[in-house]
């Protein structure tokens, strides 16, 4: 039994080797969708020191991959205008009617959160969950260089200086926080999660919905929430754009440009998700901290560069400064709430202005709660930058 098992062990890591070959030099510099940032990333020191495959499980991965073309393609697809009116008929202040937590008062539970949770509890009472949920705390891992509390993974072939980009400190170029000044959307709207925190998941439970109640419409709302308690002029766009993955990037620039055209005084556009991160389809993780004795999902940031599959990327070392900027004071404000920041050969129309960044809240393993109050602490260290900002 000892001989066989060895033989299966040695037979499972060659196809994980021959697996993670493949992703790397054929699917990874062929794909221009928001699951590169993922596929194949060899994550080490999560969960006491196991070493994991941040990956998609199969369906997922084939959606990811269903939008290879998309960031590629957009930047060269016309502006269509005879879509341009009801793309912003979606246009909001705030979001929806969902119970945000009070400005400027402690983040609580909102009721209609808790009561999806104890309505999701009682509908899976009696079934079997399909897997279990494992909680991981990211700090620097896959990090290639930190910069006093904050950590970079560079996957570019460029060699910044981080801390002197950090300390140059971000230009919003926003003058007056009242007008319309930061875009919040959402590229994969759909992208959903877990209802309660009972460590594991359920087959019947897709985390996929089009109710801007549960979905990163949700998510936005909070963020858009702490952005105007400041007195901050924020947009949140929640069309979906995902109701088919292919082309999700391509639609949601068409609707950011007319955006941009209708309020010049945007500076900040924000493109909102969550990730996946399993390392069997039967063990799911989510990114997790704890601040003020409430948890709350970790929060990775995306910023892209020229190269590999990238052709052009104009300002990406001002989107640099910014992401950099952001994750500093968070980490500060914070401490524990951010992932290492992702700055990678990819553009997800991160291009459109000097500050835009694509943000990541948990997982699709993470609870709704979580994420939602991951996005009230970011969105606070996000206000803070951006009014320090404009005062200067």
């Amino acid at each position: 039994m000892k001989n066989k098992s060895r033989q299966n062990g040695v037979l499972y890591c060659v196809i994980g080797t021959l697996m993670f070959v493949f992703t790397v030099f054929y699917i990874a510099p062929n794909s221009g969708g928001a699951a590169d940032r993922i596929i194949g990333e060899i994550v080490s020191n999560v969960s006491a020191g196991q070493s994991v495959v941040k990956n998609m499980s199969s369906s997922k991965t084939n959606e990811k991959n269903g939008e290879s073309a998309d960031t590629a393609t957009a930047a060269a697809e016309p502006k269509n205008d005879s879509v341009a009116a009801p793309l912003l008929e979606n246009e909001t202040a705030s979001g929806n009617d969902s119970a945000q937590s009070e400005p400027g008062a402690p983040y609580e539970t909102p009721d209609d959160i808790a009561a999806m949770s104890s309505e999701y509890i009682s509908a899976f009472s009696k079934t079997a969950p399909a897997g279990k949920v494992t909680e991981c705390f990211f700090t620097n891992n896959g990090a290639t260089a930190s910069v006093g509390n904050i950590h970079i993974k560079n996957t570019t072939s460029k060699k910044p200086d981080f801390a002197a980009l950090l300390k140059e400190g971000a230009k919003t170029g926003i003058k007056d926080v009242s007008a319309p000044s930061v875009l919040i959307f959402h590229t994969h709207t759909t992208e959903s999660y877990l209802m309660a925190d009972n460590g594991v998941f359920y087959s019947d439970y897709k985390t996929r919905s089009t109710d801007p109640t549960r979905n990163m419409v949700r998510v936005g709302d909070e963020i858009c929430c702490r952005l105007e308690e400041k007195g901050i002029g924020v947009i949140h766009d929640t069309n979906i754009y995902d109701d088919t993955y292919n082309g999700a990037y391509g639609r949601s620039r068409k609707t950011v440009l007319e955006y941009l055209e209708k309020y010049p005084t945007i500076k900040i556009v924000l493109d909102v998700h969550r990730d996946a991160v399993y390392t069997t389809d039967t063990d799911h993780l989510k990114p997790v901290c704890e601040i003020n004795g409430k948890k709350a999902a970790q929060v990775m940031i995306i910023t892209g560069a020229d190269g590999g599959p990238v052709a052009q990327f104009d300002h990406w070392e001002e989107n640099l400064k910014f992401a950099l900027a952001l994750q500093s004071r968070a980490q500060k404000e914070h401490e524990g709430l951010m992932k290492p920041v992702y700055f990678c050969n990819r553009r997800y129309n991160m291009d459109v202005t000097p500050c835009s960044l694509l943000l990541e809240f948990g997982s699709d393993a993470n609870t709704l709660d979580e994420a939602v109050y991951a996005a009230s602490l970011l969105g606070e260290s996000l206000a803070g930058l951006i009014c320090d900002s404009a005062s200067k």
